[in-house]
């Protein structure tokens, strides 16, 4: 293993020893106001340096979660900044996919007519790197800026078919979906070109493991919540370059009780990281079985590659249970309720 492949490994383990432990969320969990976790987060290590010059008594919910998403940002961009070897863009995923966010999220603001810019949260590695001038990105104010913003890029590709003048006629779905499936095929891609052997066979079992899911939670989701029509839910579904069969997936659509879908989960291979006794939130079923898939190779892993990609899996995860507290928090939701929907 070369010098930067060490490096990596160092980094993200390093990192990794500063996240938040259980007895961390047990002491979380006994809060009752945003000020006492902004307290308790400011003495973390992993977010002091975003969290130190904040008031806990003035900042809100919004401010709070823009600023973890801030710290996550600098995490990833401590490991990509240094990387100098010939597999550099398979590491650069990451900021691909931070590239779709803020896509997303200029397209919602140009929905909603509530535009404004976030540039200046972002690392100053990520803004000189990006593929596109985030600033004017995030300040467009209409669908066919955002278009211009992104000229000669490869989002412009996947924008353009669904382009309308009337905000309230865009299909947001439908984009999104067309956004997550481009990125999708380019960690394919990616991973096809610069890797081989065991080592591509791993990191294809850890992204589609993390597709085929997300699959299954919109299968659910659509059917429970939306009583939607197979073929609606066919058009939100990842096909292309997953393990799953297009026949299996159809096994799973066609099931006429929703609940039905957790049973298929609790009988698959991922039946081990299945908690029965929090069988209902289908979301928490499948962030527990990334959560512990990626935890196993982040402790026995030496494969570079593989550390830094299941670090950015964990990093979300943690991620998701901050943004959990504060909501639980907000709406008055049971201290036992939050603490079903965390992840550690």
């Amino acid at each position: 293993m070369n010098f930067a492949g060490n490096a990596i490994i160092s980094k993200a383990k390093s990192m990794y020893k500063d996240r938040l432990k259980p007895e961390d969320y047990e002491e979380l969990l006994k809060y009752n106001q945003l000020s006492e976790v902004v307290a308790y987060l400011k003495r973390n290590n992993k977010y002091s340096n975003t969290l130190n010059e904040v008031y806990e008594n003035t900042i809100h919910r919004g401010q709070l979660e823009e600023l973890i998403r801030k710290s996550y940002f600098f995490n990833v961009a401590k490991i990509v900044s240094f990387i100098s070897t010939k597999d550099r863009k398979f590491y650069e995923l990451d900021m691909i996919k931070r590239e779709i966010e803020i896509v997303l999220s200029s397209l919602r603001s140009v929905i909603s007519g509530d535009i404004k810019s976030s540039v200046r949260d972002l690392p100053l590695f990520f803004k000189k790197h990006a593929s596109f001038d985030i600033e004017k990105v995030t300040k467009s104010l209409t669908f066919r800026d955002l278009l211009f913003n992104l000229k000669d890029t490869r989002y412009y590709d996947i924008l353009q078919p669904f382009y309308k003048d009337d905000p309230m006629m865009i299909k947001y779905a439908d984009i999104e979906h067309a956004m997550m499936a481009k990125y999708h095929n380019i960690v394919v891609e990616r991973i096809n070109f610069y890797f081989k052997g065991k080592l591509r066979k791993r990191l294809m079992d850890i992204y589609q493991t993390k597709v085929e899911v997300d699959n299954i939670i919109k299968i659910y989701r659509l059917k429970k919540f939306y009583d939607a029509p197979e073929e609606e839910i066919w058009k939100a579904m990842i096909t292309e370059n997953i393990r799953m069969s297009k026949e299996q997936l159809q096994e799973l659509i066609e099931l006429k009780n929703p609940n039905d879908v957790l049973t298929v989960i609790s009988k698959s291979q991922y039946q081990d990281f299945i908690d029965e006794d929090d069988y209902v939130y289908i979301e928490y079923q499948a962030e527990r079985i990334k959560y512990h898939l990626a935890k196993r190779y982040m402790y026995f892993s030496t494969e570079p590659a593989i550390v830094y990609t299941v670090f950015i899996f964990l990093n979300e995860i943690e991620q998701a249970n901050i943004f959990n507290i504060i909501e639980g928090i907000r709406y008055d939701i049971s201290k036992a309720d939050i603490k079903r929907m965390l992840i550690y």
